[in-house]
């Protein structure tokens, strides 16, 4: 099954900007991060420095990979999605979700909507992963890719606002 090529180039945008901004993020501070990443209580306390920089020199592979259209990328960005996906729901079985995601803005405990929330982003990564119609793009292509980034962008901020709302609903009861 082949997809149009408007489709696939918004999906790869959109994972580029999620992933250089998460990186950027984690890079602001490393030091925090390595402490959210100890929460999750995944990987031996030893390896947990050197995984914290691991996961942001992947997440700036896959960012700047998936902005130069390098297939590759794609395929790591779903592993790293499903990963996370994989990490929160570990500890949400455990019953932990007091402690923050690591996703990146303020504080957001764990909850099972970050996890669908990272399955529904792996199968953005999937899309882009796509074969694409052979045709040439247009200007309106162009203007299409853009805003349906921008849109993208736009509704990953606002479920991340939604998501951290319910959270801390859920705190007071």
């Amino acid at each position: 099954m082949t997809i149009d090529p408007v489709i696939v180039l918004i999906a790869r945008f959109g994972l580029s900007w999620l992933f250089l901004a998460s990186a950027a993020h984690k890079l602001r501070d490393l030091g925090d991060f390595r402490g959210v990443l100890a929460t999750y209580r995944v990987l031996p306390d030893r390896i947990v420095g050197a995984a914290a920089w691991c996961v942001v020199a992947a997440e700036l592979a896959v960012g700047i990979g998936a902005l130069v259209q390098f297939t590759p990328a794609y395929a790591g960005a779903m592993l790293l999605l499903l990963a996370y996906a994989g990490g929160m729901a570990v500890n949400l079985q455990r019953g932990r979700r007091f402690i923050d995601c690591g996703c990146g803005g303020a504080a957001q405990p764990l909850s099972g909507g970050l996890v669908v929330r990272n399955l529904m982003l792996s199968i953005g990564a999937l899309i882009a992963l796509a074969p694409t119609l052979t045709r040439p793009l247009g200007g309106l292509d162009i203007v299409s890719v853009v805003v349906g980034s921008a849109v993208l962008g736009a509704l990953y901020a606002a479920i991340n606002q939604l998501l951290a709302a319910r959270a801390r609903l859920e705190e007071w009861v």
